[in-house]
């Protein structure tokens, strides 16, 4: 009972009512509703509330911070769903409706009663609590009518309609926090121009009795913040850049100053489609930010990346701590743009241009998720649909179709065209008969036939407005009872494959506007100052490809973009090279340019990527593959098997006096002559080895024949640690068909290292 005693000297002040509730009043009310939460007995709570009641039942002042007890004791669990709050400021603003207080204190209860609802599960419906926080909107529009520039009337509006996630009250919001901005500017100018200059007097200038106003620093950059947040949401870029860098420069001090800065960063890396100075100031300040431990901040920047980032990498968040923070953050977007082929920061960039454009268009208005068993995924994101998330991991889909099926609920199909094998997504809104669904709220399903209303809808229509997407859909109209079957099979395994990716990766693909046709292959062998090497070979056919008039014929501009990354991927090392191949004349039908990229690769097992780019508009992604490196030392290990066939090869002096020819094509035609040539470390000076080369063929059930075709066995000494050799292989003996060159080499001890490649023979055109 003796903690609410303390705040009983707070009754004792004078509770004379003054017409629309005069600033004098505030201070005192502000301390009293501050010293309540110190407050943990509800019953000295329940006291103090009755002691208003009795003693002030007529005085509205009184009855203000009777509603201010009731609100406390509705947090602490004694009145849950702040009924008493309610009733009591409900009754408030009736008597004194041009009170900004009473008005906020209500919002701040019918917050508390929103928060009960949606916590109680037999509260039943997709919106629960929503309209209560429109009433709590609504009661924040009415304190800042009665006095705008009322602060925290205006930072839990702007938290109330951000947090509601509807367009429709940004707009509305946004204007009322420009004018609180305006009001409290104005404010603060006069009272800096009616304040006491240094010289005078002390007794001009009394010190309040009632005590310090709340900081005005911090007031003016919270409302700044709040403000550009809404600036943001609306569309209104320019506003919000400018509200945030007024909070920079009025939040002198952390955590205040890091949030500004992190904000503007947002918003700046949201509408920078190029590295500029705009953008490398926002890049500082992103990473400047992070490296501030406050909880707020730290919260700010795991948000952020929750969407795309996975367990291991936000729990590596969680740990880092002041400069490791920045640290870690630089590597994780560094590691996605090269990964991505791309330059360093864009992939944070269009990170945020992502997030912006889903916070506008994919906003989740429901505030329960009801799942059904048609549902492929279960995110759980309370901000997003799966919709959302889709775009923010993978970006602006390459064909997005919204058809109109009689029947079906809203649906839609997405495309997204990759090196690797396109993804094609289904998002559904509506119900179902097992329950769950909305109709503002879109979910991924495996297949067209799990869409909500599939099967009221016409099967022919369903299909036939997925048939531009793949040709599966018509095999499965038209095709008959088991072929059909087969074709609905393969859908749904197309469908479940993509929603496994999409939802477990994320990607920022290069796309051309046109796409050249081209063949490559990275094959490690040889080494440079002791560092091993990777040579990426390349060759590009005519098609929509431009060359250049030089004085001895044409050139063609070519950029190559290659990296190398680890299982978790991490770049181990990248390339990003322009060069300029010389013709005497343009390509012809059937010619290809022929190109080379050395690449130093640590030892070790590797994916890599390569996007080669002819001119401004013409590319293309190449799919995926692995390389295999064999670290230095005693052991007998193999480089890679480099083949080369002399009219489409790039040349490579493995020493001065060595040529080494290096193909990107794995096609050779019949009778034709292909040199080998391969690498072998660990080997003994002056020791004999045998070399066994063999092409068996590879038989229907992708398995090579136990018996080669080709067969060659060389016995030689080593001439020193490492032995170099070239082979010719005839291939006037082989059939077309796919065949697997191994080479084995053998050591005096019994080692023994060997490799093998793939090849295809194939009939000399005429």
């Amino acid at each position: 009972m003796t903690r609410w005693l303390l705040a009983l000297p707070l009754l004792a002040a004078p509770l004379a009512r003054l017409p629309g509730q005069a600033p004098s009043d505030r201070p005192a009310l502000d301390r009293f509703h501050d010293s309540l939460a110190a407050v943990h007995d509800t019953a000295a709570l329940r006291s103090l509330r009755h002691e208003l009641a009795r003693r002030h039942a007529n005085d509205a002042i009184s009855s203000l911070r009777a509603g201010y007890v009731a609100l406390r004791m509705a947090e602490l669990g004694a009145d849950p769903d702040a009924g008493d709050a309610r009733a009591e400021l409900a009754r408030l603003t009736k008597r004194e409706p041009d009170w900004p207080y009473a008005w906020h204190a209500l919002a701040l209860a019918e917050s508390r009663r929103a928060a009960h609802d949606r916590a109680n599960k037999l509260e039943l419906g997709s919106r629960v609590g929503a309209g209560t926080l429109e009433r709590a909107l609504d009661d924040e529009r009415r304190a800042l009518a009665a006095d705008p520039a009322y602060v925290p009337a205006a930072l839990t509006l702007a938290d109330l309609a951000l947090g509601l996630r509807d367009t429709a009250f940004y707009a509305g919001a946004r204007d009322e926090l420009r004018r609180t901005d305006a009001a409290r500017s104005h404010t603060a100018a006069r009272e800096s121009a009616a304040a006491p200059g240094p010289a005078s007097a002390p007794g001009d200038a009394p010190a309040s009795e009632t005590g310090p106003a709340p900081a005005p620093v911090v007031a003016a950059a919270e409302l700044l913040l709040a403000r550009g947040r809404l600036e943001r949401a609306s569309g209104e870029t320019d506003s919000a850049v400018a509200a945030f860098a007024r909070a920079v420069a009025s939040a002198a001090a952390a955590p205040l100053a890091s949030l500004a800065r992190l904000e503007l960063a947002r918003t700046l890396l949201a509408s920078g489609a190029r590295r500029d100075a705009t953008s490398a100031r926002a890049e500082f300040d992103y990473y400047a930010a992070a490296a501030d431990d406050d909880s707020s901040v730290v919260a700010g920047f795991r948000a952020d990346l929750a969407p795309i980032a996975t367990d291991a990498e936000l729990h590596a968040l969680d740990d880092a701590r002041g400069s490791a923070r920045p640290a870690f953050l630089r590597r994780f977007w560094t590691d996605r743009d090269r990964a991505e082929l791309r330059q360093d920061g864009e992939r944070l960039r269009e990170h945020y241009r992502r997030l912006l454009y889903a916070r506008r268009h994919f906003a989740l208005t429901t505030t329960r998720r009801y799942y059904g068993g048609a549902d492929a995924w279960r995110s759980g994101s309370e901000e997003l649909d799966d919709r959302g998330l889709i775009y923010v991991r993978h970006g602006e889909p390459e064909t997005r179709l919204r058809p109109f099926v009689f029947g079906l609920m809203p649906n839609e199909t997405w495309r997204y065209g990759r090196a690797d094998g396109d993804l094609l997504l289904h998002f559904s809104a509506g119900y179902d008969e097992s329950g769950g669904g909305d109709l503002y709220d879109y979910r991924l399903v495996e297949s067209v036939l799990d869409l909500r209303g599939a099967s009221d809808a016409p099967r022919d229509q369903l299909l036939l407005s997925r048939q531009p997407l793949s040709p599966v859909y018509g095999r499965m109209l038209n095709w008959g009872q088991y072929g059909a079957a087969r074709a609905r099979g393969q859908e749904r395994g197309i469908g479940a494959a993509s929603v496994e990716y999409g939802t477990t990766t994320d990607s920022y693909e290069l796309r051309f506007a046109r796409r050249l046709t081209a063949y490559a292959d990275l094959v490690a062998v040889g080494s440079r100052g002791g560092v091993p090497l990777a040579h990426f070979v390349f060759a590009i056919g005519p098609a929509e490809t431009t060359p250049q008039r030089d004085a001895g014929g044409v050139s063609y501009p070519v950029r190559v973009r290659l990296v190398a990354l680890d299982a978790a991927g991490h770049a181990v090392a990248h390339a990003d090279t322009a060069l300029g191949l010389a013709l005497r004349r343009p390509l012809l039908r059937g010619q290809y340019l022929i190109g080379r990229v050395e690449l130093p690769l640590p030892p070790g097992a590797w994916s890599w990527r390569a996007a080669l780019q002819q001119g401004d508009s013409a590319g293309v992604v190449l799919p995926r593959d692995s390389v295999t490196l064999s670290p230095p030392g005693p052991a007998l290990a193999l480089s890679d098997l480099a083949l080369g066939f002399r009219p489409a090869s790039a040349r490579w002096l493995a020493t001065p006096a060595d040529t080494v020819l290096l193909t990107p094509f794995e096609l050779f035609p019949e009778g034709s002559q292909v040199e080998l040539y391969y690498e072998a470390g660990g080997a003994r000076p002056g020791e004999a080895y045998r070399h066994e080369i063999g092409v068996f063929r590879v038989r229907g059930d992708d398995r090579a024949e136990d018996r080669p075709v080709v067969r060659l066995r060389v016995e030689e000494r080593s001439a020193g640690s490492v032995i170099r050799t070239h082979r010719t292989l005839q291939l006037t003996r082989l059939k077309p068909g796919r065949y697997v060159v191994e080479v084995k080499l053998t050591g005096p001890d019994g080692q023994v290292a060997a490799r093998r490649r793939e090849i295809r023979v194939v009939k000399r055109a005429r």
